[in-house]
């Protein structure tokens, strides 16, 4: 498994095979994973350099199966948005479990190679075996091998990261869900949430608070127990808007599961409500994110559980 670099161009660029194919010539393996993020000021698009090593490898007999993904990342230098998609990428993945693993490292930015081996050494890879991780030497420099990834010399600077990101996020304004009023207030600043936009960001900061973070949403529809648990917030908060919640009320008795349109039209108003409020640059930690691919999206709100009071 690797992210496409710049240096997978390889023929396309007219240079030779980049780190990711070089890695397949160097060791056998049966399958590859390959994730892209789109960077349309590169020489060559993401997306066809992700192609063009997918048809390599296959055409080339290096490996039996090759898969693709999209990870759609704003910032490729941002540890907590990249190790987070990291993670919801591989939570996803259905053999997870089954199968060993292999991490190349040699292709990305710095970023995405930190949070690939924060992710190795947190144990939330895999329940049975963390995955193996290579740099790949590059051929120019003598023979080309995978070369096992040490982290000795590695691990103070993930430290100091991780230790920077705790301090920064102590610093940022408290969430304050007053289950009365049915209001959001972050900071000095009260977000002009809907009833139903309010019961969302309840029902993600008790995710938080509870220490489960993300939620997965799988096919088209929401689960009955989403549905139940967004009517029971909604009664609490708001009881004299029972019309309100008359289509959420018929469709938990008839067993109906609505459509997760409905949930992302929901968090896309609340989310730009958020952003008005708070301004691009801070709004960003309270934001309630997806992340996954399509038909299997995992939604979370990134902050620590001692920034969000419910009362």
């Amino acid at each position: 498994m690797s992210i496409i670099g710049s240096n997978d161009a390889g023929v396309l660029i007219s240079e030779r095979e980049g780190a990711i194919i070089t890695a397949l010539m160097n060791e056998h393996f049966d399958k590859i994973i390959l994730i892209w993020n789109e960077n349309l000021k590169a020489a060559i698009p993401y997306g066809r350099v992700c192609s063009h090593v997918k048809t390599t490898a296959l055409k080339s007999g290096l490996v039996k199966e090759a898969e693709s993904f999209e990870l759609r990342l704003k910032d490729v230098t941002d540890h907590n948005e990249i190790y987070v998609a990291l993670k919801n990428f591989c939570d996803g993945l259905s053999d997870k479990n089954s199968a060993d693993y292999t991490i190349s490292i040699s292709s990305g930015t710095p970023a995405m190679q930190v949070c690939w081996i924060l992710l190795a050494e947190s144990g939330e890879f895999s329940l049975n075996k963390p995955p193996s991780l290579i740099r790949v030497k590059d051929p120019r420099f003598g023979k080309s091998v995978n070369i096992p990834v040490k982290l000795s010399s590695l691990l103070p600077k993930i430290v100091s990261m991780q230790n920077e990101t705790a301090e920064l996020k102590k610093l940022l304004p408290k969430v304050m869900i007053n289950l009365q009023k049915g209001q959001l207030k972050i900071g000095e600043n009260i977000v002009g949430l809907s009833p139903v936009e309010f019961c969302y960001y309840r029902y993600f900061a008790e995710r938080v608070l509870k220490g489960v973070g993300h939620e997965k949403f799988s096919g088209f529809f929401l689960s009955m127990e989403f549905m139940q648990k967004i009517f029971e917030f909604h009664e609490t908060s708001f009881p004299d808007l029972d019309l309100n919640r008359e289509e959420l009320r018929q469709a938990i008795k008839k067993g109906d599961n609505l459509s997760i349109s409905t949930l992302r039209a929901g968090l896309s108003r609340l989310n730009k409500k958020i952003t008005d409020t708070l301004g691009k640059d801070l709004a960003q930690y309270y934001l309630i994110l997806s992340e996954g691919r399509r038909g299997a999206k995992f939604y979370r709100i990134n902050v620590s559980p001692d920034t969000i009071d419910i009362f």
